[in-house]
């Protein structure tokens, strides 16, 4: 098991949430390879963070290509807060959201042999 942060992200957890739940359970190989074609702004951050924990996974002597995604979190980060200058001398404040994102690597199940589906009996039809 492998888990690997990225923090202080400059880009809204909002964002990144949906990239995140696409990838839950996927294959690593198969993630780094979607999310690196994918046009969205939040797919380059979740595809470093995929490529930290392959790496992270290699260096514990773990095979990155027989890693699942066991969970993935897009949490929010401190806001940095700001002034804009606004007509007749007043001004706005706005935000500037930060995010952290988790990634946890599990061994992928071993594949067990499907079982077959229980028989039923069949309903006598009525006319």
């Amino acid at each position: 098991m492998v888990t690997v942060k990225l923090n202080y992200i400059r880009h809204s957890a909002k964002k990144l949430r949906p990239i995140a739940r696409l990838m839950l359970g996927k294959n690593v190989d198969w993630a780094i390879n979607t999310t690196a074609v994918m046009s969205q702004d939040s797919a380059g951050f979740v595809n470093k963070l995929l490529k930290m924990a392959s790496a992270a996974a290699s260096q514990k002597e773990l095979d990155p290509s027989k890693m699942v995604i066991g969970e993935m979190m897009a949490t929010e980060g401190p806001k940095i807060k700001r002034m804009r200058p606004n007509a007749r001398g007043r001004s706005n404040k706005y935000q500037k959201h930060l995010a952290h994102l988790t990634i946890t690597l599990k061994a992928a199940p071993a594949d067990k042999k499907a079982k077959p589906a229980p028989k039923t009996k069949a309903k006598k039809e009525s006319k």
